[in-house]
C-alpha cells in the first residue's frame, strides 16, 4: 500500500543566496521508489501559510522535517533559526498526529539537544536514505523501532533517483537561478571547526562521474535549469575523481554553466583549463584563514603562498573567484591580522568574503579548544550561537580595523551579510548565478 509521506525543509538561510533544499530531495526520491507517496513543502517558498494549507486539506501517516541550519554561523547577524523550527512542528501537530520524524545536518549536530527542544517521534543521525526507508517500514508495520534516534552506517555512495520538485524548483530557478548537484560525501580533512566529516564520514564516497553528468543534463532538459551549484564539501578531491565528473560533463557537451567549492591547492593551469570546458563558471574557496599562524590555528595542511598561487592561476585561467575567510580564529593576534590584512591584498582579481570569530559546534576541535583556554564551559549549551574568539585579539578593535583597511573596496567584503541587499536586488531582476562574480567581471554589482 504505501505510506502517504510530507517531506518539510524548514531552512531559512539566504546568505549569500536561497539553497534548493536538496536533501529533502533525496529522501523523497527513496521513499517514492519504495513504493511511497510524498508531498514536499519548503518553508523557505512557501512560508508558514503555504504548510497550513497543507496539512489542512490532506492527511499523512509520516511526516518529515529537513533542518538544515542551526544560525547564520555569522557572529555578526547570529540569527538562530530553531524557533522557526519549533512554530512548524507546533503546527503540524495541530492538524496531524503522524510520526514526526527530525533529520538534517543541523539537527545530525545535535539531535538530542534539538530532539527535547523540538519533540519528534524519530530523529536521524547523518544521511537519511537507508534510515527513513526503516522509519516507513516500521510506522508502515506497526512495529516501533528499538530507539527514536536512528543512525545507519555511511556505504558507498548509492545510485540515487533524486525527486526535485518542479514547484519548489521554480522559486529557486526565479531567486538565484541555481539548481544543487552532490557528486560525493564525506570529507577527509579536520579542519578544527567543521563538523562535515561527523555528518558524512572522514572518506570521500564518490558517485559516478556519469551519473553526475546526467543529472546536470537532466536538470537542463526538465528544469530549463540555467545554472548548478555542486554542494560537495570540497569538490577538488586529491584523487582526481572531480576531473572525472568534468570529462564525463564535456563528453555529455554540457552548456550549463556551474560552481562548487575549493581548496585552495593541487590545481594547476591544465585543470583549470579542463573544468572552464566542462562548463565551470566561477569558484568558492575555501582559504578560512589569512596567515599561515591562523592557518595551522585551523588545521589547515595549506599556507597562504599556495593560496596566491592557486588564485593566480584562477584569474589566469579567467575563472572568478570568491574566498571566505575568517578572522579571529585560534593563533589570531593584532600581528597576524596585519599580516592577513596585506596577505589578502596580494589575492588580486577575486572577491573575498571575510568573517568574524568561528561559530562552536559541538565534539570539534575549535570546541575542546574554547574549554582548554577557558573561553566556554564545557558544558555550555551550544544551541544557541556561541563564538570563538582569540584571546589575544579584541573583537571590536579587529572588526574596526578590517573594515578600515577595505573601505571603498567592493570586492572586499566585511561583514559577508552586508552584500545580502545588493544580490537580492540582482536576482529579482533576473540575473542567476552567486553574483559575487559580477565584481571581477566588471568591478561592480552589475
Amino acid at each position: 500500500m504505501g505510506l502517504d509521506c510530507l517531506l518539510v525543509a524548514v531552512n531559512q538561510v539566504t546568505v549569500p543566496y536561497p539553497v534548493y533544499p536538496l536533501g529533502m530531495a533525496h529522501i523523497a526520491g527513496v521513499l517514492r521508489a519504495a513504493g511511497h507517496r510524498v508531498r514536499c513543502c519548503d518553508l523557505m517558498s512557501a512560508g508558514i501559510s503555504g504548510l497550513s494549507a497543507i496539512l489542512a486539506e490532506n492527511c499523512f501517516d509520516l511526516i518529515g522535517f529537513s533542518i538544515r541550519n542551526l544560525d547564520t554561523v555569522d557572529s555578526t547577524s547570529p540569527d538562530p533559526f530553531i524557533g522557526f523550527a519549533r512554530e512548524a512542528v507546533a503546527l503540524v501537530r495541530e492538524y496531524s498526529e503522524a510520526p514526526l520524524v527530525l533529520g538534517g545536518p543541523a539537527f545530525s549536530i545535535m539531535p538530542e539537544r534539538i530532539m527535547a527542544e523540538l519533540g519528534g517521534d524519530y530523529g536521524v543521525v547523518g544521511e537519511g536514505e537507508a534510515a527513513i526507508l526503516d522509519i516507513a517500514r516500521a510506522v508502515e508495520t506497526g512495529t516501533p523501532l528499538a530507539g527514536n534516534i536512528v543512525s545507519r552506517p555511511a556505504v558507498v555512495y548509492p545510485s540515487l533517483s533524486v525527486a526535485y520538485d518542479r514547484g519548489i524548483a521554480g522559486f529557486y530557478l526565479k531567486n538565484g537561478g541555481m539548481l544543487n548537484i552532490q557528486t560525493k560525501r564525506g570529507c577527509p580533512h579536520r579542519c578544527l571547526y567543521c563538523s562535515y566529516p561527523m555528518l558524512e564520514g572522514g572518506s570521500y564516497r564518490f558517485r559516478e562521474p556519469q551519473e553526475v553528468a546526467d543529472e546536470v543534463a537532466r536538470l537542463e532538459r526538465d528544469f530549463s535549469a540555467p545554472y548548478i551549484f555542486f554542494t560537495d564539501s570540497v569538490f577538488n578531491d586529491a584523487r582526481g575523481r572531480y576531473l572525472e565528473v568534468a570529462e564525463a560533463m564535456i563528453r555529455n557537451g554540457n552548456k550549463v554553466p556551474w560552481c562548487a567549492f575549493f581548496r585552495p591547492t593541487g590545481m594547476g593551469r591544465s585543470e583549470f583549463e579542463l573544468l572552464k570546458r566542462s562548463g565551470m563558471a566561477a569558484m568558492e574557496v575555501g582559504t578560512d584563514a589569512t596567515s599561515d599562524a591562523t592557518l595551522a590555528g585551523l588545521n589547515k595542511d595549506f599556507t597562504i603562498a599556495e593560496v596566491v598561487s592557486f588564485n593566480r592561476e584562477a584569474v589566469s585561467a579567467g575563472v572568478p573567484c570568491a574566498h571566505f575567510v575568517i578572522f579571529g580564529g585560534p593563533g589570531e593576534d593584532d600581528a597576524t591580522v596585519e599580516e592577513g590584512l596585506v596577505a589578502m591584498e596580494k589575492l588580486s582579481g577575486s572577491v573575498i568574503f571575510a568573517f568574524s570569530g568561528i561559530r562552536v559546534l559541538p565534539d570539534t576541535g575549535i570546541a575542546a579548544r574554547a574549554v582548554a583556554e577557558g573561553i566556554m564551559a564545557a558544558d555550555r549549551d551550544l544551541l544557541p550561537p556561541f563564538f570563538y574568539f582569540s584571546p589575544a585579539v579584541d573583537r571590536k578593535k579587529m572588526e574596526a580595523r578590517i573594515k578600515e583597511a577595505w573601505q571603498g573596496d567592493m570586492s572586499r567584503i566585511f561583514p559577508a551579510v552586508s552584500m545580502q541587499d545588493r544580490i537580492t536586488r540582482l536576482h529579482s531582476r533576473g540575473h542567476v548565478g552567486p553574483l559575487w562574480d559580477m565584481l571581477c567581471r566588471t568591478g561592480g554589482w552589475g
